[in-house]
């Protein structure tokens, strides 16, 4: 999974990816520096657990992998421009968009609007989106227009109605409707076919809250996922200042430290269960004496597909899975139990993966 993190100047964004992935990425605004591209493991108490009860040689995490864009050194309201040159190249190979707007007041480093009021920088950069994807249809249409000159007559129509199809869609993003929020005729999908769009991506917000916030952050999370609805979308609302400080400590230390600031669930935690969710996807497990590790895919993926996750010739020569519900392998202490059990079955190809699956597959190649 692939993470596009973007904002308004001065919004905390490059704060928060140093708290998501470790690092130490120089803070602060221009438009001149380039994307930050950093890695971050899923956190997975299953792992843990497996890890304690397989002994193996290492345990391998889920990977998210976030990409902190740069943003424009000025900014005077949606015009489309905060998305072009290396921006929308990176954010053209990313799974959804983690938008971070500023929620917390700081004298020292002014807001860019003068003021702050984090509902109208979503809206701002939610426009952004559109703007820049009307901006990319205009190009798609001017394609196909040179592209219909030198076309036969039977052609010449596929094409006009394609071009009809993007100025539809167009005309739903002036009006305020990202393409996110709909599903696409046939004859739309092949007009959009050559074409990334961006307001189509997964919209998350983090609410970046001042530390004298953190008490609220339920109830401004709330807001928040009110704010940006449902349609791939979500909220959630988190100190990144505190969660950059936090990120360099020890397990034992953080936990003490989140206590006494009643901060609770880590940012990363919070973030990714909120990518996970909006995006569909879930973890099946693989484990052994050499390995526990898990494996991110899609909601509602077949056995063999996700077989394919781990190497196209496990997919190729599969033959069955054998699995057991996380849960269950846990109450049983072994697999050997659980399949005393009837716990631990055979399924087929088209067997849908469920999260926590604890999975091994056969195959002959």
């Amino acid at each position: 999974m692939r993470i596009g993190i973007i904002g308004l100047p001065a919004s905390g964004k490059t704060t928060l990816f140093n708290a998501l992935t470790n690092a130490r990425a120089a803070t602060g605004f221009g438009g001149g520096r380039g994307a930050n591209i950093g890695v971050a493991h899923v956190p997975d108490v299953r792992l843990d657990v497996m890890t304690e009860m397989y002994k193996p040689k290492r345990t391998v995490p889920a990977e998210v992998t976030y990409v902190d864009l740069p943003g424009p050194a000025e900014y005077d309201g949606p015009k489309g421009g905060m998305f072009a040159g290396e921006s929308l190249t990176q954010l053209q190979q990313v799974d959804a968009v983690l938008v971070v707007v500023r929620a917390f007041d700081d004298p020292s480093v002014p807001h860019v609007k003068g003021s702050t009021d984090w509902r109208r920088d979503v809206d701002d950069v939610a426009f952004d989106l559109l703007f820049a994807d009307i901006a990319l249809l205009d190009r798609r249409i001017d394609r196909i227009t040179q592209e219909s000159k030198g076309a036969n007559q039977s052609e010449r129509t596929r094409l006009a109605g394609q071009i009809e199809a993007l100025r539809g869609l167009q005309g739903e993003l002036e009006g305020g409707t990202p393409l996110r929020s709909r599903k696409f005729t046939d004859q739309e999908r092949d007009a959009v076919r050559d074409t990334f769009l961006l307001s189509a991506l997964p919209f998350l917000v983090a609410l970046n809250i001042g530390e004298n916030d953190i008490p609220n952050s339920d109830q401004l999370t709330i807001e928040a996922s009110e704010k940006v609805g449902r349609a791939s979308s979500g909220a959630v609302a988190v100190c990144a200042q505190l969660e950059a400080e936090l990120a360099g400590m020890d397990d034992e230390e953080e936990a003490e430290f989140r206590e006494s600031m009643d901060a609770g669930e880590s940012g990363l935690s919070r973030i990714i269960s909120l990518s996970y969710d909006v995006l569909g996807l879930i973890s099946f497990l693989t484990v052994g004496e050499d390995e526990v590790r898990a494996w991110t895919i899609e909601r509602d993926t077949p056995a063999a597909t996700s077989a394919g996750r781990i190497h196209s010739d496990i997919e190729r020569g599969f033959i069955r899975a054998e699995l057991v519900a996380y849960d269950d392998l846990v109450e049983c202490g072994s697999q050997a139990e659980a399949r005393t059990r009837g716990l631990l079955r055979s399924e087929g190809r088209e067997y849908l993966m469920q999260d926590g699956d604890v999975v091994n597959f056969l195959f002959s190649v």
